[in-house]
């Protein structure tokens, strides 16, 4: 009889023994499927995240090469209507053709800025700056814009100084301004500067339509674009707050925001505040543009673009400068050899048969055994691109160059070290 019970009891462990045993591997094989599966989810999401990227740097660049060259030639066009008689509605047709070309513009460059991030390029570095020339700045761009379209834009005058990278905070502004601005159809706009337990607050307040307490988290994630189902581009492409919230991480600041439906937002930059002096920086000012002319200067342009050529020429020309243009490096070096050499290079970065401005740079400076001021101009948004320009002594100009971004960058180059 107890043999009968041992053998029972045996038998009984035996198999929850089993059981278990069977449970286990089943759960292990379960768990590896697991793990498989979510490689391949990953590998997915990063090979979708690189095609992004690749599709951004691409359509970025073929985009801004064309774009590139109308502002060019607007600016031609508009600086010969000051010496020829225009009508009214030539003129309100240039004006129309300048909103446009400024609003895909602006758009690029906030692809541009994204890719940037992803690129790693953009690096915090903090110094001491007053904040009101810089909420000055901003008035005197946004206060025309709010004008516009019937909207109060106010300042507070503040004499308070932030301790943080003067550039980002001021790229963070702009992108909280325009989008106040951009979702405001009465009211105004209030930019102010508060001091608040050792920390000092940039805030931008709006009349706007307001966002609901459950969107919140979303208006910083990339493209995501509130009241915008008809995907309105006059509203932006949805990545300026995740464009200002990176920048923002990047600054090691905070943003908040607090917003009511149907009244309004008010958006919060907090910076650490400066108590100490600031740098007089009169005597260290760059010179002004118009201290350094382009008359008779030699500036050698090189663009595969037929079109930038021609547009980069009609401009230079007209500033009085002696422009020569080349769509290679072996074309320049043909075109320099019974010349004079450039007093500046203006290149592009990227040229034909994967030539680069940066190779061409350095032949062309081996080939005149001296160290010609440089201005590369680049339409490619490619992270490994960005990093490999910022490599070159020459100044960096992103495409679609401005006049004025164009003029002062040929006088930073051409000013005598």
């Amino acid at each position: 009889m107890f043999a009968v019970c041992l053998f029972g009891v045996n038998l009984y462990y035996s198999r929850v023994t089993y059981s278990t045993l069977r449970e286990s591997v089943r759960l292990r094989f379960e768990n590896a499927a697991l793990v498989d599966q979510l490689k391949v989810e990953r590998d997915r999401a990063e090979t979708a995240n690189l095609a992004k990227s690749k599709f951004l740097a691409a359509a970025s660049h073929d985009l801004r090469q064309p774009l590139h060259a109308l502002g060019l030639f607007l600016d031609s066009l508009e600086r010969s209507t000051l010496s020829s008689p225009v009508s009214a509605q030539q003129v309100t047709v240039l004006g129309h053709a300048r909103m446009a070309s400024a609003a895909a513009s602006e758009m690029l460059t906030t692809l541009l800025d994204y890719s940037r991030l992803d690129a790693g390029v953009v690096k915090a570095q903090a110094a001491p700056f007053a904040v009101q020339p810089l909420l000055r700045s901003l008035e005197q761009e946004f206060g025309v814009q709010a004008d516009a379209s019937s909207l109060v834009y106010r300042t507070r005058e503040t004499t308070a100084a932030a301790l943080a990278d003067k550039a980002l905070v001021d790229l963070v502004m702009r992108n909280l301004i325009s989008n106040a601005l951009r979702y405001t159809q009465a009211g105004g706009v209030l930019v102010a500067c508060r001091v608040r337990a050792g920390r000092l607050a940039l805030e931008v307040w709006d009349t706007g339509c307001g966002i609901a307490t459950e969107h919140l988290e979303e208006i910083f994630e990339e493209f995501h674009q509130l009241g915008n189902p008809e995907r309105d581009r006059r509203k932006g492409l949805g990545l300026g707050l995740a464009i200002s919230r990176r920048l923002v991480q990047e600054m090691q600041a905070r943003i908040e925001v607090r917003s009511r439906a149907g009244r309004g937002s008010v958006f919060r930059l907090w910076l650490p505040v400066w108590s100490g002096a600031l740098e007089d920086k009169a005597s260290t000012r760059q010179p002004a543009v118009a201290d350094h002319g382009l008359a008779g200067r030699r500036i050698l342009v090189i663009d595969d673009d037929e079109a930038v050529r021609q547009g980069m020429q009609s401009l230079l020309e007209s500033w009085g400068g002696l422009c020569m243009c080349a769509e290679s490096a072996a074309d320049a070096q043909a075109k320099l050899r019974d010349i004079p050499p450039p007093d500046v290079i203006v290149t592009d970065f990227r040229l034909r048969n994967e030539e680069t401005g940066k190779q061409a740079l350095q032949i062309l400076r081996d080939h005149l055994q001296r160290p010609v001021p440089a201005i590369i101009m680049t339409g490619d948004t490619s992270p490994q691109r960005l990093r490999d320009a910022r490599s070159t002594s020459a100044l960096l100009l992103h495409k679609p160059v401005s006049t004025r971004q164009l003029r002062e960058a040929l006088d930073r180059a051409l000013i005598p070290r």
